[in-house]
């Protein structure tokens, strides 16, 4: 699995270090260690289920082991144990080593791969940005959502009838959390790149080698700004608010 190779490879920079602050919120959450590292990603509020036991370890988690939360990522019981799990994992990328594709320092995922007018193009997950820029420059916009789908998106059943059309695919982080992106690689077999999108992408390039994803494009999210981070989640902001507080990054996956 991609999360093990993750993980594996973030243990060595996770050695030592213990959970100083973590915040959930309705869109997002973030977590920060006590070397003052942030990971965020997204809170998937549908799938966290119903009840009062989502973490039986609320209230208890500063000053744990950041290996031993980590590990959620691997084995939490339900998507936001996986999800605080995986932005440990995520906020100990080494980001100074990743070699940024040309031109795209703080660029959106979009221009982190070539469409051209002729392409069919995929979407997982409902990307507002993505979905505005591609229009009307790509033959067709294939965009994939669970639950109730508006016109024009189509539900994940559809998924493994049309996502061989697309050359190129852009795949929500999200599906790391709910565990559906091995299967989705496996219908991405004639797209020419899979970029993998949004706050919740791990920034491990080689944990993604042989995948069939060619391309990350997440976030580093900057120390300095940590009380606006903090004030964000904590106060319900969703991406396009809190984003100014990191710096996008898009790096290939060789």
């Amino acid at each position: 699995m991609i999360l093990e190779r993750i993980y594996e490879l973030a243990l060595p920079k996770l050695s030592g270090k213990r959970i100083r602050e973590v915040r959930v919120g309705l869109n997002l959450l973030m977590v920060e260690l006590d070397d003052g590292s942030l990971g965020v990603t997204y809170v998937l509020r549908d799938d966290i289920g119903h009840g009062c036991t989502a973490i039986p370890e609320a209230g208890q988690l500063l000053g744990k082991d950041a290996k031993e939360i980590a590990e959620w990522a691997l084995k939490g019981k339900n998507v936001l144990p996986v999800a605080i799990g995986l932005a440990i994992l995520n906020s100990v990328a080494e980001f100074d080593k990743l070699e940024q594709i040309d031109n795209l320092q703080d660029a959106d995922a979009m221009f982190a791969v070539e469409t051209k007018p002729t392409d069919t193009v995929g979407m997982i997950g409902y990307i507002g940005p993505l979905i505005t820029n591609l229009k009307g420059k790509v033959k067709n916009l294939l965009v994939f959502e669970r639950g109730e789908c508006s016109e024009g998106v189509y539900p994940e059943t559809r998924e493994p009838d049309l996502l061989p059309e697309c050359q190129v695919v852009y795949i929500s982080s999200t599906s790391l959390i709910n565990g559906t992106l091995e299967k989705l690689l496996t219908y991405c077999s004639r797209a020419r790149d899979v970029v993998m999108v949004g706050s919740s992408t791990p920034m491990y390039p080689e944990a993604f080698q042989g995948s069939g994803v060619t391309v990350l494009s997440g976030t580093r999210w900057l120390s300095a700004n940590r009380e606006a981070i903090f004030q964000g989640v904590s106060q319900c902001a969703g991406m396009w608010q809190l984003i100014k507080n990191g710096q996008k990054m898009s790096v290939r996956v060789k």
